[in-house]
C-alpha cells in the first residue's frame, strides 16, 4: 500500500527527516520525505502491516525536541520508490490549512558535550558544536523550509568530512553541521590584536580569570562577562552597564555547583536543565560570591550553559557573571559592527563569531513559585513556541502588549505565538526592534492579522502603533483592552476558564474611569469583566516622577492620611494637591509598596524597577526567618455607591504610621503589611463569591512578583475552598498581557 503523510508541529530543525529515513529504512519501506513550508510531508510505500507499523512509530516517537501537533493521512496511487529518499525541501509550498511551528533555539544536546570532550574526537573544543537534534535554530532563521540556506548557516561552506557527516549519521541534514575546519570560528578582539580559534579561547579565559569584562556572542546576541569573585570586575562592569543595583545572573558549569550556592528542589531543576535553559530565581545559601553581585536579594539568579562555548568558559573559569550586552533601557546588542565599534571604558575585549543573528533574543527568566513553574521573562529557548488555547481565533490577531516589558502575541487558529522580550517602547531603538521583530514573526509565521487589540491608554506606544497599522492594512479600528482584564484574561487563556475573580495588583495601568488602576478585584465572564472591589484611590502628585521616587509618594500617602508633616518637600506635595497641579487618582498597589517602604526608611527610591518593593519584601522575609511576629494591621473595606468594595489605604497608613512613631520593628512591620494585604484579598475573594458563586481564582499582574505575597495569597484561597491559577508559560508581569488581548479578541464581536 502507499500513503501520503503529511506531519504537523515542531518537525523543522530537530533532526525529524532523518528520523523518519531511519524508520522507514528499519522497517523496510520504501518512500521519499521533505520539508514543506513548515511542515514534513512523507511518501511511503510497502507492506501494509509494515506501514501501519511506521505510522504507529509515528504517533508514538520522534527525536528530541520534536513536538507532533497532528499527524493526517491520506490514499495514493501506487508508485515505485527506489528505497527510502529525503528530498529537497519544497520552497514553493505554502502550508494554508496551519500555522507552522517553529523550533526556538536549542541548547547542547548529551551527544554534543560528551564530543566537546572526546579526546580523539574532530569536534574536540569546537566552542559552537551541534548536530540533528541541537544548536541554533529561532535566532538565524530566515524564512521557512528550515534549511541551511534559509537559515545564516548559508554563509558558511561544509568541509568535505561536514558534508559527508550531513548525509548519515547524527548530523544528516542537520542545518548548523560545521567544525573546527568550516563554520563559525571564534574571534578575540582584544588591546587592538585579533586573536582566533583556540588561541582566541586560551586569551579570553586568562582575562576573565584576571578580572576583565568581555562582550560575549551568545545565541540571540551580546553578552556581557566576567568574575562574580572579583569585586573590580563587579564594578566594571556595573559602571559599563550603567546599572546600580539590579542584580545579575550567574552562569554555572554544572548543577553541582549551583547547589554549592543555592537551595534547588525538583521543580527548579527540572527548569534549569529543560531546552530553554532560562535563568532561574533561586534561594541564596551562600555568600561565596562578592556582595555586588545580587546585594541583598534573598534570591540569585542562576543558569547552565546552553552552548559549547559557554560550557567552556565556565568549566575553565568557573561560575560566571553573565547579563545582557545592553546598556540601561537599551536593546541588547546582536550585530558584530555595534559592539566592535563601541569604544566604551571598562570592556577589555569582545569574543564573537561572524554567524548573523537574525532575530535578538535575552535569556529568558523564570522561578518556581507555589510549586507553580512560572516564566518572568520569555525569550530565548521559549519563543517562538505557541500557547495552544482551547478557543481559537476565526480570524488571525495581533495583539500589541503594553509599553513596559513589551511583547506582541500573534494568534492564528488556536495557536498564540508571542514574541520576545523587547524592554520599553519609549526608548527608539527598543521601538525600532519591536516592529521589526513584528514584521519578521508574520512573514516566518505567514500570520496576516484582520484583527489587532492593544491596551485601553490611550498614550502608549504600542496602542498609537495599532491605530497605524490598522490603518496601513485597511483594518478596524484596534479593540482597546483594560491593562487588568488583560492580565487576568491572560491566566484564563492560559487555565482555559471560562471565568474567575481575577485579582490582579501591579503598578499602573488606565482604568475604565480615566485613573489609574493598580490593585484590582475583577469579576470575569467570557471576554467582559465587572470591576468589583480595588484599593482606595489616593490623589498622587509628579507624573511618571511618582513610580521612581518613593519619597514623594510617601509624602502623597501622608496627605491622604491626613498627616501635616512629612519629607522636607512635603509642603510643596502638599500644595500641588491641594490645587490638584499634575495629580492623578491612583489605586496602584505599586506605588502603596514603594510608600511604605520609604515610610519605614527602608528605601526611598527606585533605581531600577520594582526596588522599593523587594527591599519591603526582603525586610519581612528576615522578620518571619528569624520568628519574629508581625505587627497586626487591617484594611478597612467600604463599599461605594457603585457597590465596589474599597480597601482603605488612608487608614491604612494612619496604622502603620502610629507603629512606626511607637518604635515597632521595621521587619516586623513589613511582614504586619504584607499578612494584611493576604487577609485583605481573602476576604474580598469571599465577597465576590459570595455575590457571583465564582471560585475560581487568577492572581496576575507585576506585584505577584513578590512571592511572600504570592504565597500567603496562594494558602489562604487554597485554603478556603479556591480554586486558584497563576500564570505559568507567560509572565505574570507587562510581558504576558499580550495573550489576554489576543484571547479577549478573538472572543469579541468583530463588528463592535
Amino acid at each position: 500500500m502507499t500513503v501520503f503523510i503529511t506531519v504537523y508541529g515542531i518537525v523543522q530543525g530537530v533532526g525529524y527527516r532523518p528520523f523518519v529515513a531511519g524508520l522507514a529504512r528499519r522497517l523496510e519501506i520504501a518512500g521519499t520525505v521533505r520539508n514543506s513550508g513548515g511542515i514534513v510531508e512523507i511518501a511511503v510505500s510497502g507492506e501494509r502491516q509494515r506501514v501501519e507499523e511506521f505510522l504507529h512509530c509515528l504517533h508514538t516517537s520522534g527525536p528530541d525536541g520534536a513536538q507532533v501537533v497532528k499527524i493526517s493521512t491520506a490514499p495514493a496511487a501506487e508508485q515505485p520508490f527506489d528505497g527510502f529518499v529525503i528530498l529537497k525541501s519544497d520552497k514553493a509550498a505554502q502550508d494554508r490549512e496551519e500555522t507552522p511551528m517553529i523550533p526556538p533555539d536549542l541548547p547542547m544536546c548529551d551527544e554534543c558535550r560528551k564530543e566537546l570532550y572526546a579526546p580523539e574526537n574532530r569536534r574536540r573544543g569546537y566552542p559552537f558544536i551541534s548536530c540533528a537534534s541541537c544548536g541554533p535554530r529561532f535566532s538565524i532563521m530566515n524564512t521557512l523550509p528550515y534549511d541551511r540556506e534559509t537559515t545564516t548557516m548559508k554563509d558558511f561552506a561544509m568541509c568535505p568530512d561536514c558534508a559527508q557527516e550531513y548525509k548519515a549519521g547524527r548530523r544528516c541534514h542537520a542545518q548548523t553541521v560545521s567544525c573546527h575546519s568550516c563554520g563559525p570560528q571564534l574571534i578575540l578582539l582584544s588591546g587592538g590584536t585579533e586573536f582566533e580559534k583556540q588561541d582566541a579561547l586560551e586569551r579570553a579565559i586568562a582575562l576573565l580569570k584576571g578580572g576583565a569584562v568581555l562582550a560575549v556572542k551568545g545565541v540571540g546576541g551580546y553578552q556581557f562577562v566576567c568574575i562574580p569573585t572579583d569585586e573590580v570586575a563587579v564594578e566594571r562592569l556595573r559602571l559599563l552597564k550603567g546599572r546600580g543595583k539590579k542584580p545579575f545572573a550567574v552562569m554555572f558549569p554544572n548543577m553541582g555547583s549551583i547547589r554549592e550556592m543555592c537551595d534547588v528542589n525538583a521543580d527548579e531543576e527540572n527548569m534549569l536543565s529543560s531546552t530553554a535553559r532560562p535563568i532561574v530565581l533561586l534561594n541564596k545559601k551562600s555568600t561565596g560570591f562578592c556582595s555586588a553581585v545580587c546585594g541583598e536579594s534573598r534570591f540569585l539568579g542562576a543558569f547552565l550553559p546552553c552552548t559549547g562555548l559557554h560550557q567552556l568558559l565556565t568549566d575553565a573559569c568557573g561560575p560566571l557573571i553573565v547579563t545582557s550586552g545592553n546598556f540601561t533601557s537599551e536593546p541588547i546588542i546582536f550585530k558584530d559592527d555595534d559592539i566592535i565599534q563601541l569604544n566604551v571604558p571598562y570592556l577589555s575585549g569582545v569574543l564573537y563569531n561572524t554567524r548573523r543573528i537574525v532575530t535578538p533574543l535575552d535569556d529568558s527568566v523564570g522561578r518556581v513559585a507555589c510549586s507553580v513553574p512560572q516564566v518572568i521573562r520569555r525569550s530565548r529557548g521559549y519563543v517562538p513556541l505557541p500557547v495552544i488555547l482551547e478557543q481559537g481565533a476565526d480570524q488571525p490577531v495581533l495583539a500589541m502588549g503594553g509599553d513596559l516589558k513589551s511583547s506582541f502575541c500573534l494568534l492564528s487558529g488556536d495557536r498564540a505565538y508571542l514574541s520576545q522580550y523587547f524592554g520599553d517602547l519609549e526608548n527608539y531603538r527598543v521601538y525600532e526592534n519591536y516592529q521589526h521583530g513584528l514584521k519578521h514573526m508574520e512573514q516566518l509565521l505567514r500570520i496576516s492579522p484582520r484583527r489587532i487589540a492593544c491596551d485601553l491608554h490611550p498614550g502608549y506606544q504600542s496602542s498609537a502603533l495599532a491605530q497605524r497599522l490598522a490603518k496601513e492594512f485597511g483594518l478596524g479600528r484596534p479593540l482597546p483592552v483594560q491593562h487588568h482584564h488583560a492580565h487576568a484574561a491572560s491566566v484564563m487563556a492560559e487555565h482555559r476558564l471560562d471565568g474567575c475573580i481575577g485579582v490582579i495588583l501591579d503598578g499602573t495601568g488606565y482604568g475604565t474611569d480615566g485613573t489609574v488602576w493598580g490593585g484590582e478585584f475583577l469579576l470575569c465572564r467570557g471576554a467582559d469583566f465587572e470591576r468589583r472591589a480595588h484599593l482606595s484611590r489616593v490623589l498622587l502628585c509628579g507624573g511618571d516622577a511618582a513610580a521612581k521616587n518613593a519619597v514623594l509618594t510617601a509624602d502623597c500617602y501622608r496627605f491622604a492620611a491626613g498627616e501635616e508633616t512629612g519629607s522636607e518637600r512635603f509642603p510643596f506635595v502638599e500644595a500641588a494637591l491641594k490645587h490638584r497641579v499634575n495629580t492623578q487618582k491612583s489605586s496602584s498597589m505599586g506605588r502603596l509598596f514603594d510608600a511604605v517602604s520609604a515610610l519605614l526608611g527602608i528605601r526611598e527610591e527606585n533605581s531600577y524597577e520594582g526596588e522599593c518593593a523587594i527591599a519591603l519584601e526582603n525586610a519581612a522575609a528576615a522578620a518571619k526567618s528569624a520568628g519574629k511576629e508581625p505587627i497586626p494591621f487591617r484594611f478597612f473595606l467600604n463599599q461605594n455607591p457603585d457597590g465596589e468594595w474599597e480597601a482603605d489605604q488612608a487608614d491604612f497608613i494612619r496604622q502603620l504610621l502610629q507603629a512606626v512613631q511607637s518604635g515597632k520593628d521595621k521587619g516586623c512591620i513589613a511582614l504586619g503589611f504584607h499578612r494584611a494585604l493576604a487577609e485583605t484579598v481573602l476576604t474580598v475573594c469571599r465577597k465576590i463569591r459570595e455575590e457571583s458563586g465564582e471560585n475560581r481564582v487568577a492572581l496576575s499582574g507585576g506585584v505577584f512578583a513578590n512571592l511572600i505575597l504570592l504565597q500567603d495569597c496562594f494558602d489562604r484561597l487554597t485554603s478556603d475552598g479556591f480554586k486558584v491559577f497563576l500564570n505559568s508559560s507567560v509572565p505574570s508581569n507587562d510581558g504576558g498581557i499580550c495573550l489576554g488581548q489576543a484571547w479577549l479578541c478573538a472572543q469579541t464581536d468583530s463588528s463592535l
